[in-house]
Formats: C-alpha cells, sequence, structure tokens
C-alpha cells in the first residue's frame, strides 16, 4: 500500500501538494519540530557517537530488506514490530559502534591490501572462471546504491570488527576431561515401563450438588468472565474488490505486451532420458547395444540398474541440464544417442525422445495474466482515488453512513466483537479487514468516535466508529451452569486419576511390578525406547517433567506426572551409561557446542567491558515515535 502511495507520489500534482504541506510545516513551526526535537537527537549515543534518526532508518531499512529477502514477502510495519525487528537493528548497531570504539582505542587497522585481497577473493565480483571482474564489482556496488569508496570505507570497518573479535576468543581450546564430562551427561539415556490413567477413564458417582457449582463459579472466574466486547460501525476498501470495476483497453494490453515481450520467449525444449554408470567404458558398450538396436530401458536396467522413472529427465530446457550435458543433449536429433559424457555424478548417455521448438508467446497467449496484472494495478489507482474522496467527505462533516452513501461503499455493522475477533458465542467474525491492525485500532478508538483511515493489509484501507462498548464481566452462573457443572467434573476427574497414579507409584515401591497392575486395569505396561535428557530418543509419551524426574531417580523407583488427558507412571528399568569412545562423532559435536557456548561468553563479556568504558544511552521516547 505504502509503495502504491509512494509510485503516484511521484506526479507532478501530488509533489507539489506535499511541497505546500512542507511549507505549512515550516511556517507554522512543524519544521522546528521535526528538526529540532527529532531529527538532531540521536537515537542512541555509544561514548561520544551519536546515531541520529536519519543513520538508524537507513540501518532499520537494511535489516528489513535481509529479513524481506529471506521470508520472500514484503513486511508491514506491524509485522517488522512482531518480529522485533527494531530492537535487532539496536542491538547491531550498538554492539557494531562499541566494537568500533575499541578497534580505534587499539589502534587496529586493516591494511589496502587485505581490502584488496578480500575484494577479488569475493566470489560476489568474479566472472565464470572465478577470476575478479572490475566491470562486475562497478555493476554490483551501482545496483546497490554503493560507491566504491564507501564500499571499502565500510568493508575496512567490518574487517577490523571481526579482526578485534577473533583476538578475543582466538586459541580457544576445550580441555578433553570437560568434553567427556558433558558427553557422559548430555548422552546418558534412560529405559522406562509405563502405563498410562486417563482422566476419561474415572468414573464419578454423583453430580455436583448447587452449593459446589456456586462455589466453583466464584472460584474460577477467569474461566466464566466474558470479554469486553464493541458494536462497531466501519467502511473497508480493499484494491482487489475494486478490480471487477476496473476496464482494461486493448490498447494497455498491447503496451504492456511490447514493453515486457522479452519475458514471454518460449525456449526449445527436448524430452530426454540417460543412462548413468561409473566408467566410461561402461557408458560406451551401452552406447553401442542401443545403437546396434537393443532397446534404450532393457540396456539401462542392465548397466546400470535404471527403471524407465529413473531415467526420465522429462522436458527440459538447456538450462535446466547440467552445464556439461546440455549442449550434448541439444545437438541431437529425435531419438537420436549421445556420445558418453561426464559429469560430477559419472559418465552420461543421452537419448532424445521429442523436440519442442522454442517460440513467442502471442498477445493472445499472455492475454490473461496482463489483463489480471493491469487490473490490478489500476485497482490501486482506484483505491487511491477513493481513500481521498471518502477522506474529503468525512473531512467535510459527514458521518462514515453519510461517506459510505456518498462514495458507494458498503458500510457494515458488527454488534459484538471481542479484541480476538470473535462475537459471544465464540465464533470467529468473518469479513473483517485484513491484518492486525482493525482490532487493535478497535479496542483503541474511545466510544462514539471514529478512527482515522488506517491501512489494512497491503493493498486496503478501513475506517471505524465505536458505537457502543460492554465491559467484560463475570458471566453468571445461569447463563454458563452446564460449563461450569463439566468443569467441576473434569477438575473431579483429574483428582481421582491423580490418585490412583499416586495409588499405584506406592504399590511399585511395596514391590508389585508394574505390568501386572496393567493387566488388573485391562492394559499393558509399555517399554520405551531408550532417551536422554532432552527427551529425545523415540516416541516415549513422557512429559519433560518426568523425564528430569527419571534422571534424578534410582533404578526401579516409580514416579508419575501430569499429560496432556490424565497422569502416567513410569518405573526406570535401565540406565544407560554414555560412552565416549565408541562415538567420536558425538564428542566432536559436543567438543564444538562448548566452543562456541564459551566463544559466545568471551563476546559477551568483553561487549560488557566495553559498555562499561563507553556507555550507552537509548532515547526509547524517540525509538517508539519513530518506528
Amino acid at each position: 500500500m505504502l509503495n502504491a502511495i509512494r509510485k503516484r507520489s511521484a506526479s507532478i500534482l501530488i509533489k507539489s501538494l506535499l511541497g505546500l504541506l512542507i511549507l505549512s510545516f515550516v511556517v507554522w513551526g512543524v519544521g522546528d519540530y521535526v528538526g529540532g526535537r527529532v531529527a538532531n537527537q540521536p537515537v542512541v549515543e555509544v561514548g561520544d557517537i551519536g546515531i541520529g534518526p536519519q543513520q538508524f532508518s537507513y540501518e532499520y531499512r537494511q535489516d528489513i530488506n535481509l529479513f524481506e529477502s529471506r521470508l520472500g514477502t514484503r513486511l508491514t510495519p506491524d509485522q517488522a514490530r512482531a518480529f522485533g525487528i527494531v530492537q535487532g537493528t539496536l542491538s547491531r548497531v550498538i554492539n557494531e559502534t562499541l566494537y568500533d570504539l575499541g578497534s580505534d582505542s587499539l589502534g587496529m587497522v586493516v591494511s589496502d591490501d587485505a581490502i584488496a585481497t578480500n575484494i577479488r577473493a569475493d566470489s560476489l565480483f568474479q566472472d565464470e572462471s572465478g577470476r575478479f571482474n572490475r566491470a562486475r564489482f562497478e555493476q554490483v556496488l551501482a545496483a546497490s546504491g554503493l560507491t566504491e569508496q564507501g564500499y571499502v570505507q565500510e568493508l575496512r570497518r567490518t574487517m577490523t570488527r571481526m579482526h578485534l573479535a577473533g583476538s578475543v576468543d582466538a586459541g580457544i581450546t576445550v580441555p578433553r576431561t570437560l568434553v567427556d564430562s558433558i558427553y557422559r551427561h548430555l548422552r546418558e539415556t534412560r529405559v522406562a515401563e509405563t502405563i498410562k490413567i486417563r482422566d476419561s477413564d474415572m468414573v464419578l458417582e454423583r453430580e455436583p450438588t448447587e452449593e459446589e457449582l456456586v462455589s466453583f463459579h466464584a472460584a474460577h472466574p477467569d474461566s466464566f468472565t466474558a470479554p469486553e466486547y464493541r458494536k462497531v460501525t466501519y467502511i473497508s476498501l480493499q484494491a482487489a474488490e475494486l478490480v471487477d470495476e476496473v476496464n482494461v483497453s486493448d490498447e494497455e494490453l498491447a503496451d504492456l505486451y511490447d514493453q515486457r515481450r522479452d519475458e514471454f520467449d518460449l525456449p526449445e525444449r527436448r524430452e530426454v532420458r540417460q543412462i548413468v554408470t561409473e566408467s566410461r567404458e561402461t557408458a560406451e558398450s551401452a552406447r553401442q547395444q542401443i545403437l546396434e538396436g537393443r532397446d534404450f530401458l532393457e540396456v539401462a536396467q542392465e548397466v546400470a540398474n535404471m527403471d524407465a522413472e529413473t531415467t526420465d529427465l522429462g522436458e527440459v530446457t538447456r538450462d535446466r541440464l547440467l552445464s556439461e550435458l546440455a549442449d550434448a543433449a541439444f545437438a541431437l536429433s529425435v531419438n537420436g544417442v549421445s556420445e558418453p559424457v561426464e559429469s560430477p555424478l559419472g559418465w552420461h548417455i543421452l537419448r532424445v525422445e521429442s523436440i519442442l521448438p522454442g517460440r513467442q508467446q502471442t498477445l493472445e497467449d499472455v492475454r490473461d495474466i496482463l489483463t489480471e496484472e493491469i487490473a490490478a494495478e489500476k485497482s490501486i489507482d482506484a483505491l487511491f482515488e477513493l481513500s481521498n474522496r471518502l477522506e474529503d467527505t468525512l473531512g467535510g462533516g459527514a458521518t462514515l453512513e453519510e461517506g459510505a452513501s456518498q462514495t458507494n461503499l458498503p458500510i457494515r455493522v458488527i454488534d459484538a466483537i471481542d479484541q480476538s475477533g470473535r462475537d459471544p458465542q465464540g465464533l470467529t467474525v468473518s469479513d473483517l479487514p485484513p491484518g492486525d491492525r482493525f482490532p487493535r485500532t478497535l479496542f483503541d478508538t474511545p466510544e462514539t468516535e471514529e478512527s482515522l483511515l488506517t491501512e489494512a493489509g497491503p493493498e486496503g484501507y478501513f475506517i471505524l466508529r465505536v458505537d457502543e462498548i460492554t465491559p467484560s464481566a463475570l458471566r453468571p452462573l445461569e447463563s454458563v451452569r452446564q460449563d461450569v457443572a463439566e468443569a467441576w467434573k473434569a477438575e473431579r476427574r483429574a483428582e481421582a486419576a491423580k490418585a490412583a497414579a499416586e495409588g499405584i507409584v506406592e504399590r511399585v515401591a511395596s514391590g508389585t511390578e508394574l505390568s501386572s497392575i496393567a493387566a488388573e486395569r485391562g492394559s499393558d505396561a509399555v517399554t520405551t525406547a531408550p532417551f536422554d535428557r532432552a527427551g529425545s530418543g523415540g516416541d516415549h509419551g513422557l512429559p519433560p517433567g518426568v523425564v528430569q524426574d527419571l534422571f534424578e531417580a534410582k533404578q526401579r523407583d516409580a514416579l508419575t506426572g501430569r499429560t496432556g488427558d490424565g497422569y502416567v507412571v513410569a518405573r526406570l528399568v535401565e540406565i544407560r551409561p554414555a560412552t565416549p569412545g565408541t562415538d567420536p562423532d558425538g564428542m566432536t559435536a559436543v567438543e564444538r557446542q562448548l566452543s562456541s557456548s564459551i566463544r559466545g561468553d568471551l563476546q559477551a563479556q568483553f561487549s560488557l567491558a566495553l559498555r562499561d568504558r563507553f556507555p550507552v544511552s537509548v532515547n526509547e521516547a524517540l525509538l517508539q515515535e519513530l518506528f
């Protein structure tokens, strides 16, 4: 949505209006507000270095771009806040500045030769042969909006920080005895015999009395309290709802097609089969047999144990094949068989089953795609214009109902909705504006007042009025009597299950076998697979608390713990010590984990020491105002 608005801000008219708006800020003193109270105040100060709003916003935008590239989607401001990106940027900026100050105080310098070596070794700047390419280097920097001087400066800072960090934890070794000890602790396993006592198996002898219902209802108010509900009237504008109202002309389609003609080239495709062998000799023998008339699939099965499915590469374009195979496959005619071709996977014999020539898709071929794209773009234009008209109408004193009527927009009323988007029956209210802003705005707006026109999702707006507020209140017993009765019964069944489980633990302690008790109950005792302290090692069905208790227990001890729908009784059957000498990979993993942990601790302590030397101050109010 904001991107759409920014695009439309490029017009001369909008730029003129924004210019007048900025001028009015200056005239009425808002320029002083922005320039003095925000722009000139640092968001964070580290030692004698202040990071202002403009620089911090740039760093924040860099982190947003990185996050979006990993997610493959755009983030709204609300989503960015939910992911904690602002705090992440703040931590990164503080730590980088601390390390800059620390390296400066030590006189650390990265030489020009080291910078040049790093740049030349960066694959991003290398050509296909793996050599540094000056033109590619300049192209990448230009695409990133960087100058060579700026890039070198930032790289120098980054390398200096890395050298300082490396000097802090250089030469760390983990004592072998510590690795052994931690390995034995972490990899020791237990085996338990278990039975389950479910709440649902407990039989209650009576229904709750009236006094018990009244007492239970009063003792559990959170379970029977209705949330605050609000009656709301709102108007929702979504670009998707305007798509059907826009027209796409043949001229517009033709223009867009001409602009993007290169995108609609369909490359030649070929249906290819292959036989892959370990040696050239085997591949040559296979090829000779096929040329002599033997069936391709028979030869594949005989020499490479490949069936019809594993030989079939399907319809492929040149760029979908390994570079070693592409030239060979696309030089063959239909039913042609290639010479043996080597790749990292072995020696290949290729046969082309069919050829689908490349062609240019016509406008008619892509009409539906282009129509949808143009309609989506024009619907955003229509949304932008419609939202302006609605704001103008409401700004002139019209009510929401009058504004909806004058702009031909539907107005919607929800009689009662809670902050989670549910009605009094607990059902999710449908057709709400997308995103999480609607419920937040609804519950931030005072009774009888209207909200501002607010973004809803990437391509929409809403505006609402809170008509009535029904405060949160304990529901009367009569209205929830059945729920109270069921909750009372559930609690009694859980208590009975717990008592039964504790009774079983006592019997096991007295010498009764758990398997015998299980047989009495008409079930079987289940022996778990070995599991470690983290509960890993099989589907044992034990809650974390029971797992931890079993690692504190003695062999043949029994204990119990709550599971999701009852209690489990577990008897420790076997303790299996870990043997470091039989698991070199496991020992290496533990050593790496310890080494990483020690390095992290050292870096954290060093960072704290830098903070003591270069105090850090964050303007939380300004940070919240900006983001």
